[in-house]
């Protein structure tokens, strides 16, 4: 049985990739900041498929200190899904502040890097891996006033073309997944009068998720794998 960690696992995307995990028979630990409620996903059937624990990530020690947790509890990590992230926008470069800048980087790319930095050794040590990261389509098509994210999630597609090319030949893959917009009641809030039947559903993604944990994706590697729906 493999373990999958799922970062940003509580939040709308993050469910939804986690439950589809579980419901594949994975075991899944997931990581909530620090002051969030974490609501809990009830795991199928097994009542241990399931590890939650506040953690920053976005710290060094934070990341490290989880995934030791879940490879103790689960006698490994196989898989790390990169959901965790965030969205600021409306702000041209030149308006952007620094603040924002750094809160984008930290969100998307940082949490990412510490992530895959501190799973990346258990799996070369069990020469099996699988890492996706949740990357976005403004990163590759990138449209004014989006320049923070953008610039951050851009940043995920070079970690994971980079590690892509550092674990050749070891059994670890390393792919990014680019949505457009996500189906999200955020996203329906902030934009009431788009046709959001042209959206990406999260089953959609959670649906390539698994393709990519699978054998059949073994030969998969430092794609990005754009998801963009109607839009």
């Amino acid at each position: 049985m493999h373990t999958a960690i799922v970062t940003g696992g509580t939040g709308t995307l993050g469910r939804v990739v986690a439950s589809a995990l579980m419901n594949n028979g994975m075991r899944v630990a997931i990581p909530f900041r620090p002051g969030s409620r974490g609501e809990p996903l009830p795991p199928p059937g097994d009542d241990g498929a399931l590890f939650l624990r506040e953690s920053d990530i976005s710290t060094e020690s934070g990341a490290s200190a989880f995934v030791r947790e879940a490879a103790e509890k689960f006698g490994g990590v196989g898989i790390l899904v990169n959901c965790a992230g965030g969205y600021a926008g409306g702000e041209k470069i030149g308006e952007v502040s620094s603040a924002t800048f750094e809160e984008m980087l930290t969100a998307n790319l940082r949490t990412a890097f510490l992530m895959c930095s501190a799973v990346l050794p258990l799996m070369r040590n069990a020469k099996h891996g699988r890492i996706i990261s949740i990357a976005a389509m403004a990163a590759l098509a990138p449209a004014a006033s989006r320049g923070a994210y953008a610039i951050a999630k851009r940043g995920v597609i070079t970690l994971t073309e980079t590690i892509a090319e550092e674990v050749k030949g070891t059994g670890i893959t390393a792919n990014a997944i680019a949505p457009s917009i996500i189906v999200t009641p955020a996203n329906r809030a902030s934009m009431p009068s788009a046709d959001a039947s042209r959206w990406v559903t999260p089953e959609e993604i959670a649906a390539l998720v698994l393709f990519l944990c699978s054998d059949d994706a073994r030969s998969l590697s430092g794609n990005v794998l754009k998801v963009y729906g109607g839009v």
